[in-house]
Parts: C-alpha cells; sequence; structure tokens
C-alpha cells in the first residue's frame, strides 16, 4: 500500500535533509533487521602507485556482467550460496552448518525426507511454502537510498536452481538504472510460485511497488503466495529469543554471529558516496567506496542464505 502524498513528502525530505548531515544512524523502515555490532574495520586500499583495473574497477572487485532490460541497463552479479557459508574453524563440534551442510538440508525439508513437522502443525503460509516447487520459490531482499520514498539500488534474489541456491543480485551502477533492476525484479517474480522475505510485507513489497510506479513501472505481475519470515519467527521463537531481528535469529537459532558487516544505517551514505566516487578521477576513493560497496552486496547475500536456513529450521521442527 503505498503513503498518503504528505506522509511520502515529508519522509523523503527529512531523509535527504539527514544524508546530507551524514547522521544517518538507525536501520531502514525495516523493523526486522538490525545492524548488529560495529564492522570489523576495512583497510585503506592502497593502489601501490598503480592506477589500473586491479585496484578502482567494480568488474575487478565485484565481478559480473551488464545486463540489458527495455529499460536500460544495469549491473548483474550471480553467486552460489555454498561461497557465503564456509565452513568455520570447529564446525564438526559446534554444531555450525556450513554452506554445503545448509544446502543437503535444504534439499532434504523440500525434497520431503527433512519435514519432521506435521503439515497440520505449520501455519498456513508454511503450508503453501512446503507445497511450493523448490525452484519457483524465490527471497527477495532489497537495498535503499534511504528512507520510505527513496530510491533503491539493490535487489538480492535467491532461487534452488536444481544444483544449488544461487544468489542474484541486481545493481543499479548509478541512480538512472533504478528502473532497469526494478524490470529484472518482475520478469523473475513472474516466474515464482511463492516469494519469502523478511519483514517484506511491511517494507521490501512496498517499497518495490512505490518505486516501480515513481519509474514509470505500471503494467506489472501479481505479486505470488507471499512468506514473511518475520512473523514466523515471532510465532515460534519470540518467547525465547530477546527479539525476533534477523541477525538475532542468525545468532541464536543457527548459531553463527555476523561479523565485518555493514550496519544498516550506514548503507545510503555508502551507496552514495559509491556513485560520486564513480563520477570522479580519484582511483584511491573510487577503490575505497567500491570496498564499502562489497560489503553492502555481502551483506545483503547473508541476509538471503539467513532466509534460507531459518526457512530449514522452520520446516523441520515442531513449534
Amino acid at each position: 500500500m503505498a503513503l498518503p502524498p504528505d506522509i511520502f513528502k515529508r519522509l523523503s525530505r527529512l531523509n535527504r535533509e539527514m544524508l546530507r548531515g551524514h547522521v544517518v544512524t538507525g536501520d531502514r523502515v525495516d523493523a526486522g533487521k538490525q545492524p548488529g555490532g560495529q564492522p570489523e574495520a576495512l583497510p585503506p586500499p592502497s593502489t601501490g602507485g598503480r592506477t589500473g583495473p586491479e585496484v578502482d574497477r567494480l568488474e575487478t572487485l565485484i565481478p559480473g556482467r551488464e545486463r540489458a532490460v527495455a529499460g536500460g541497463r544495469f549491473y548483474a552479479v550471480e553467486r552460489r550460496a555454498e561461497e557465503f557459508r564456509p565452513a568455520p574453524a570447529g564446525a564438526a563440534s559446534d554444531g555450525i552448518v556450513d554452506g554445503p551442510g545448509l544446502l543437503a538440508r535444504y534439499r532434504r525439508v523440500f525434497f520431503g525426507a527433512g519435514v519432521a513437522a506435521a503439515p497440520g502443525d505449520l501455519s498456513e503460509a508454511l503450508q503453501t511454502l512446503l507445497r511450493s516447487r523448490p525452484s519457483a520459490v524465490t527471497y527477495l531482499d532489497i537495498e535503499t537510498c534511504g528512507l520510505a520514498g527513496e530510491p533503491l539500488f539493490l535487489v538480492g534474489l535467491m532461487r534452488y536452481d536444481g544444483s544449488t541456491l544461487r544468489v542474484d543480485q541486481f545493481l543499479a551502477r548509478d541512480y538512472s538504472e533504478e528502473r532497469a533492476i526494478l524490470e529484472a525484479f518482475w520478469a523473475e517474480v513472474g516466474q515464482a510460485d511463492c516469494l519469502v522475505t523478511f519483514n517484506g510485507k511491511t517494507f521490501d513489497v512496498p517499497t518495490i511497488a512505490a518505486r516501480s510506479a515513481a519509474c514509470g513501472l505500471f503494467r506489472v505481475p501479481e505479486v505470488p503466495a507471499h512468506v514473511d519470515l518475520l512473523h514466523e519467527a515471532r510465532r515460534r521463537w519470540k518467547r525465547g529469543l530477546p527479539n525476533c531481528r534477523l541477525q538475532t535469529l542468525e545468532e541464536w537459532v543457527c548459531g553463527r554471529p555476523r561479523r565485518g558487516d555493514i550496519p544498516g544505517g550506514d548503507i545510503p551514505a555508502a551507496y552514495h558516496e559509491f556513485v560520486r566516487a564513480s563520477r570522479g578521477d580519484d582511483a584511491v576513493r573510487r577503490a575505497r567506496s567500491l570496498r564499502r560497496l562489497q560489503t553492502i552486496l555481502h551483506h545483503n547475500a547473508l541476509d538471503l542464505v539467513t532466509m534460507a536456513e531459518l526457512v530449514t529450521h522452520l520446516l523441520s521442527s515442531r513449534p
């Protein structure tokens, strides 16, 4: 549902003022996520006296490819979920599931052998998820330029492709590419049986709908059946956890605290700096901004992978 025009304008104006003043301190409107602790400091990039592609080019630091749609071009990054869940030291003894282990558990759940909960014990939304074709379950997480009404610049999607959970990230390299990544999103979601988000009913999907309209995209597919894991997590774990934010669940349910992450409140300013740096001729500044952009894409991908891991817990244990 779109915001009333007066509230939309006030939020947009406030957000622009905050960004200009560099005082963005809270996470985005997505109340289901939290920034977590302070990120590990990234060392300043060094050019070593060089200004070549190895230090300040998007294609080198974040391998991907340019894609074209009717509305323009954007940058696409494709990864496998296992890359974001390497086996940690001592994993065999501390119970932390690595990437291949997560993928094996995901397959067991969706192909029948790993569902310990009877379907009748699951919520209606989780029953819908379980009935969906595994290859047509699409996970979604977005990153935006600030508060409600501001543009989005990154759409993260994940889907089981028959062999792995494939993470696809659509990046707007500047503000003009927002329409293109939205077109690519709608093309993907139009093929889905079920959409899985975390607080997406409140944030991600309304934001995409509002920004699609702002970009002139009015004829879009209907959103498929939508499972918001924030609501499922509250039903299952709210009595035993400090809260049901995504990174709290990642630590308490999945057994791994997130490290080296970028706080959500820092993401808009980091993206704006990337756009400014990419237009300039300062190689060190471009390299530094690309390092921050790498962290944003990593943050987005970890959110998607954590959602899939939570799904395996929700479907394989009783309430």
